[in-house]
């Protein structure tokens, strides 16, 4: 009797033991708009088990203008959202918000005007009346502008507007309003209304976008959970984004929203220009840029911030878990203490082993450098170059996407190599590489083509913008001072030539886009660099000003 009174109790611990084990973490998770494909990886991570698997049940609440995602959150009537940079603005003001991921490498907003409006850059903005969501405009925009020179004695007027309407717009109540790369232009294309686009991404500017982001009290007792709903969530996107038609037929389906599958489609298609998870991690969030956004909202904000406040913005799971790390702690003084007895019995052979691992890493290094390193100048090779111009050549014809090539070539410098010597020549050669290295972004590349010749790719940058950054290069190596081993003071100058790489492009440019198809782009670059030098050197020439110059001179 008592042994099955025993078995009777051992039975009952079992089946409680686990159903706690399998009992899930309820948590809520609310977007900032209606449902769509920007939140396309939550729906995937649900239907696809990935939640279940970190025993997580979610529930995905649809967004509205009325809703403030992050009190909601700061309050503890959400867990999760999502938000853009309103989020660095929120840590600013003390408000204890924590990222954890972000799903956009750059902001999807942007500028729009009608093409009949012949406002085509930011630089035509002032005296214009701009419309925006909130009354004002994002740091991402006012970057933009800044760095174009818009904002100078006469600023362009803001009105207040919400909701992205496009009423106004078309009216012509308005020149310019906000709008989402992913939605609005897709509206007006099916509307027949022709418009243009002033990309911040395609100035120089990047802003992380789409943060998914909790609170500091939630993340100091639920640091597990919010690393396994960041796990799930990563998984979901990932599927997500390689299997665009079954999640938009999964929206459509279980949803509720007020797009068609051809809207979905065109907000997938441009996502995942802003998303670049082949280039970096998804979800990658640097530090270096989230300090740069912040004091880019210090900058443009009339209130007084201290940037202390972003200190934990970023804060880790691991930072939280204090006992897990006292016991890795002591695991690895036990694994030290037990290495350090084995070197000792045989220090001889891991001395030995040590240095020929050393110097095979050394040697690794070397060739690898060797292979893509200009030895000269220290920046890429033509060979490295030919790799990424490739890379981006099949991702924009894949994508639709865009990017320039800029020549360079040094003027004179076989004059400037005989009359002070090829020692001169090369620190020349090495300075100018210099200035053209630290004057690109992190993406761009930077490479010696040959002899004096120098090449840039320029990705998501149309001609215009590349041609501002080469006016800019030029200005900088005239400027530089070179001195001459007899003491001269030698001024060095350089030509550019400015091609872009469309997929598609109208038909009043054809003729550009069957020449830079036919021949490539660098070869319409170096056409461009060609009249540049022809044309008394130093200055920048765009292919897309040339093409009739060329067919004058055949």
């Amino acid at each position: 009797m008592s042994l099955s009174l025993f078995r009777k109790v051992a039975i009952f611990i079992t089946m409680l033991s686990s159903c706690s084990a399998h009992a899930l973490d309820t948590v809520n998770l609310d977007l900032r708009w209606e449902h769509q494909f920007q939140f396309a990886g939550y729906y995937a991570a649900i239907e696809k088990g990935y939640y279940q698997d970190e025993d997580i049940n979610v529930n995905i609440r649809a967004g509205s203008a009325n809703k403030d995602n992050i009190d909601e959150v700061i309050s503890g009537r959400a867990d999760f959202s999502i938000s853009n940079s309103e989020l660095i603005q929120a840590r600013l003001q003390g408000k204890p918000v924590v990222a954890i991921s972000a799903l956009f490498q750059y902001s999807p907003e942007i500028l729009l005007s009608l093409k009949s409006s012949n406002i085509n850059y930011p630089l035509e903005l002032k005296n214009k009346i701009i419309a925006t969501r909130s009354g004002t405009l994002e740091p991402h925009l006012l970057a933009m502008l800044e760095r174009q020179d818009s904002l100078l004695t006469e600023k362009p007027t803001i009105i207040k507007k919400s909701d992205f309407n496009l009423g106004l717009f078309i009216s012509g109540d308005v020149d310019v309003i906000t709008s989402y790369l992913t939605n609005e232009p897709y509206t007006l294309s099916k509307m027949g209304i022709d418009y243009k686009i002033m990309d911040p991404q395609a100035y120089g500017i990047n802003f992380y976008s789409d943060f998914l982001f909790t609170s500091e009290q939630f993340i100091s007792t639920n640091y597990r959970l919010v690393e396994r709903f960041k796990r799930a969530s990563l998984r979901g996107w990932e599927y997500a984004l390689a299997n665009p038609d079954e999640i938009i037929t999964l929206i459509l389906a279980k949803y509720p929203t007020t797009k068609s599958a051809d809207a979905l489609h065109y907000e997938a298609q441009m996502m995942s220009r802003l998303v670049l998870n082949d280039l970096v991690e998804l979800g990658h969030i640097n530090p270096t840029r989230i300090n740069a956004m912040a004091e880019s909202t210090i900058k443009f904000n009339e209130q007084s911030y201290d940037l202390a406040t972003m200190d934990g913005f970023l804060t880790t799971t691991e930072d939280k878990n204090i006992q897990q790390f006292q016991w890795r702690l002591r695991f690895l003084l036990l694994f030290f203490i037990i290495a350090a007895c084995i070197i000792g019995l045989y220090f001889r052979l891991y001395n030995k082993l040590r240095q020929e691992i050393k110097e095979h890493r050394l040697l690794a290094r070397q060739l690898k450098a060797a292979a893509n390193t200009d030895p000269l100048s220290g920046i890429y090779n033509r060979r490295k170059f030919a790799k990424c111009y490739k890379h981006e050549t099949e991702r924009s014809l894949r994508y639709g996407g865009k990017f320039s090539i800029v020549m360079i070539d040094i003027d004179t410098f076989k004059q400037t190599n005989d009359t002070y010597g090829h020692e001169f020549g090369d620190e020349v050669i090495k300075k100018v590489a210099g200035i053209l290295a630290d004057g690109v972004r992190d993406i761009d590349t930077c490479a010696r083509y040959g002899g004096e010749e120098f090449i840039l790719l320029l990705p998501n940058t149309d001609e215009y913008a590349s041609g501002i950054l080469a006016e800019r290069l030029r200005k900088r190596i005239e400027q530089c001072i070179f001195i001459a081993p007899n003491n001269d003071t030698v001024t060095i100058t350089c030509s550019f030539g400015v091609a872009q790489f469309q997929d598609n492009l109208d038909s009043t440019s054809r003729f550009v886009a069957q020449n830079s198809q036919h021949e490539g782009t660098i070869a319409c670059a170096d056409k461009a660099l060609y009249v540049a030098k022809k044309n008394s050197r130093n200055r920048v020439c765009y292919w897309s000003e040339i093409t009739e110059y060329l067919s004058e001179s055949a």
